[in-house]
């Protein structure tokens, strides 16, 4: 009994480490993305952005509200690389879809 609470215990711990960064960029996103819109927005786009594209559309879009906070242009799609050019088209997307 005592080494199955240990292994249980051990295996809760690596789930949890796993899952921290996912919460990480999850509430990074959040802070971006409610910038400019509501959170009933933001928790739809955030919902239906892949996983493997989290990350890019947290650095787009943090590129995108610095742009329009120092010039108060949008952002020049040519000043991205092709990672975050891919997240932006992934937030794009979901916001098309939850409007």
């Amino acid at each position: 009994m005592r080494m199955s609470c240990r292994s249980l215990a051990a295996t809760s711990l690596v789930l949890l480490a796993l899952g921290l960064p996912g919460a990480a960029e999850a509430a990074d996103f959040m802070k971006e993305c409610m910038v400019t819109a509501s959170q009933r927005m933001c928790e739809c786009i955030s919902a239906r952005i892949p996983a493997d594209q989290r990350a890019n559309a947290i650095v787009g879009l943090r590129k995108s509200n610095a742009s329009v906070a120092v010039s108060g242009n949008l952002l020049d799609p040519a000043t991205l690389n092709q990672n975050e050019m891919q997240g932006l088209n992934a937030v794009v997307a979901a916001q098309a879809y939850c409007m």
